[in-house]
């Protein structure tokens, strides 16, 4: 669902601002204050010209992004909470299950920094010599063939098993570009890149250099190995989907294209696609999902001889760039510095922090396990999942009331309501850890060691899955995350008990808080059932067309005016939201929006100004200059302050509770106002 530009107030030209029509011809602003620095004592607007600063002003005046982090807001500020909690069990020795063995082990190796700086890089240099040994395109091959090696920086493509669209019941593997260290494949066929993107090359670069010399290269050999490493990847960019088209509507067809093994041998003459997936263990599938034919043409032309040394280099980087955060305090250090220099951030966020991230990040479902038997809350389960079925039973209603959707199609989105699967707080049941083990430091292993056993085990038990049927009690996220999501494949919402609380949940908050807060999360998921890409999948999470040709043009129509309105805000001088890209995303929030406002009409003395100003509450944020043009440009998610005055300018609650006029920033005419639902 969810995830400093510092300057003076009083000075307009560094502050982004977005302009709306008015009636009469009058305009107001609206400040990002994502971004936006306040003097003290700069007063608050009203809530009828700027809601989300007025409701959040204090809040915005006084909050500080601390060293090492690129923002903070609401998710953060329950995070926090969340880590306060989980910190205890690295330290609970009463605790004796093998996952929490698994979990203090590690963290004990992340904080043990006597023993990582003692070894320097020597951990990584094993597998870099590897990589430096290949002769030739046989040894390149035998290398990626290769499954005793963990291969910690990539095989050149990413592989792993997922529900088949075609009947989600069944598992099928699935084969996929690796990721692109400028992110978007569009920077790299663009006659120049972008500000961000060069922004971001840069601290590459000198990131690159500094690991490499590290390694035991010389500063031309690193600067010539990182110029192979780019044209590496202009070659696999060069007809791989740009992050624009893989958040349009169209990719969820263009991405399955099913092949049989032969056909992938077929299709990838040079490459040894079949061979490489065959030592992963995933070879016996019955068939293949290649989400990017095209791609596959470069990975075929760039697999010659005369591009080996180049390739060397990418494998040798990437290996660097994977295990940079799992070396010593100096290695580290550089990690955060690109960090910076990326982001916008300064200084390095505390040691216990960052072992608390690493540990979440590797270990996230046994640390999971341990935070919901020590703190998620079965009373706080069950009242959400009644909650649920109350805000499911309201959604029903308002598609019934979509008097633009025929009685066919309407019908069907019932039918897809009526089998959403809910998950709350935590599993049912949990995964079994008790193959995965790695050495510590005092038995002579390593971090990077460790990583490599983790990856290792997460492989296998991936490939048991090879030809399976589903595992629909299998959640996609720990429970210790703040946040929550929808799955189409197997048509779920999910809200993890790490977001049952601060802002999103209190047990002593009244109706309007419940709904302001984890009622807007609850609908927010419930609409991406019903946007532009989770409406192409049926209650099965079968990627079917349920519609009648004519309602989906209209819900096109409809997506339109949404899209078109966003891309009309100016969030930065002379830069205007995406609304294409931030589609999905603005749907969600003005349906689950609309739903839970639909709620407080029936709830006898409803304070609608309490329940938007919990709803602003939730979009609190400050973010660096450069994590906010990092967000303009890759999430799909509207920026926070556009997320609070955007969707209550659509209410008509929102003009009543707080006197809402032509004219006042905040008004929109109603022929102006979009929705989808």
């Amino acid at each position: 669902m969810i995830r400093s530009w510092t300057g003076v107030f009083k000075c307009a030209a560094l502050l982004a601002v977005a302009f709306f029509g008015a009636a009469g011809g009058a305009e107001a602003a609206w400040v990002n204050s994502d971004i936006a620095d306040f003097p003290a004592g700069a007063k608050a607007p009203a809530y009828h010209d700027d809601f989300h600063r007025a409701v959040n002003h204090d809040w915005l005046s006084k909050a500080k992004i601390r060293k090492g982090e690129v923002r903070i807001d609401s998710f953060s500020e329950r995070s926090d909470e969340v880590e306060a909690q989980i910190k205890k069990l690295f330290k609970d020795r009463s605790l004796n299950s093998h996952e929490a063995a698994l979990v203090q082990k590690f963290h004990g190796m992340l904080r043990d920094w006597k023993s990582r700086d003692r070894l320097g890089m020597e951990p990584v240099i094993p597998y870099v010599k590897r990589i430096e040994a290949i002769k030739d395109m046989e040894g390149l091959t035998a290398y990626l063939t290769d499954s005793r090696d963990p291969h910690l920086g990539s095989q050149l493509f990413d592989i792993g098993v997922m529900a088949d669209r075609r009947d989600a019941t069944n598992n099928t593997v699935a084969i996929a570009t690796t990721g692109l260290l400028l992110t978007d494949a569009d920077e790299y066929r663009a006659k120049e890149l972008s500000p961000y993107a060069k922004r971001r090359k840069a601290a590459n670069d000198e990131y690159i250099v500094k690991l490499l010399q590290k390694a035991g290269y010389d500063r031309k050999q690193a600067e010539t190995m990182n110029e192979g490493l780019f044209r590496v990847e202009n070659k696999l960019a060069e007809r791989a989907m740009g992050l624009k088209e893989i958040y349009s509507p169209a990719a969820q067809a263009a991405i399955y294209n099913v092949r049989t093994k032969e056909q992938l041998t077929k299709a990838s003459a040079n490459f040894p696609l079949t061979a490489v997936i065959d030592s992963l263990g995933y070879g016996d599938s019955r068939e293949f999902v290649l989400m990017e034919p095209k791609w596959l043409n470069s990975l075929n032309e760039l697999y010659r001889p005369e591009n080996l040394e180049d390739i060397k280099s990418y494998l040798i980087i990437r290996t660097l760039l994977s295990t940079a955060n799992l070396l010593d305090r100096e290695t580290r250090g550089w990690a955060v510095e690109h960090g910076n220099a990326v982001m916008g951030s300064s200084g390095a966020i505390p040691d216990d922090k960052y072992a608390y991230e690493m540990v979440s990040a590797y270990l996230g479902e046994p640390l999971g396990r341990l935070y919901a038997e020590k703190y998620a809350d079965p009373k706080t389960k069950a009242r959400i999942e009644e909650f649920i079925a109350k805000v499911v039973g309201y959604y029903r209603n308002m598609l019934h009331g979509e008097s633009w959707l025929s009685e066919s199609t309407r019908n069907k989105a019932v039918t897809k309501l009526d089998n959403l699967t809910v998950r709350v707080a935590y599993p049912d049941k949990w995964e079994d850890f008790s193959a995965l083990d790695f050495k510590d430091t005092k038995e002579g292993g390593n971090l990077v060691e460790a990583v490599a056993a983790i990856a290792d085990f997460e492989r296998l038990r991936d490939v048991k899955l090879v030809n399976t049927k589903v595992d629909r009690s299998k959640w996609l996220a720990d429970p210790q995350e703040v946040n929550a999501y929808y799955s189409p494949s197997d048509n779920s919402i999910n809200i993890p008990a790490g977001i049952l609380g601060g802002a999103f949940y209190s047990p002593k908050g009244g109706e309007e808080e419940l709904l302001g807060g984890i009622g807007m999360v609850i609908g927010h998921e419930i609409t991406h059932a019903f946007d532009t890409n989770g409406s192409q999948f049926d209650e099965n999470g079968n990627f079917v067309n349920w519609w009648t040709e004519a309602d989906r043009k209209a819900f096109d129509k409809r997506s339109k005016k949404i899209s078109d309105y966003f891309s009309t805000l100016e969030v930065m001088p002379g830069v205007k939201a995406d609304g294409e890209l931030v589609l999905s995303e603005a749907i969600a929030d003005l349906g689950g929006l609309s739903c839970v406002t639909a709620i407080g009409r029936g709830v006898p003395g409803f304070d609608f100004s309490k329940f938007f100003k919990a709803y602003a509450r939730l979009w609190r944020n400050r973010k660096t200059k450069e994590a906010e043009e990092q967000r303009i440009k890759e999430d799909v998610h509207p920026l926070s302050y556009l997320r609070t005055n955007v969707n209550v300018q659509q209410i008509p609650e929102f003009y009543t509770a707080f006197g809402v006029k032509p004219g006042d920033g905040m008004y929109l005419a109603p022929e102006e106002r979009v929705a989808l639902w």
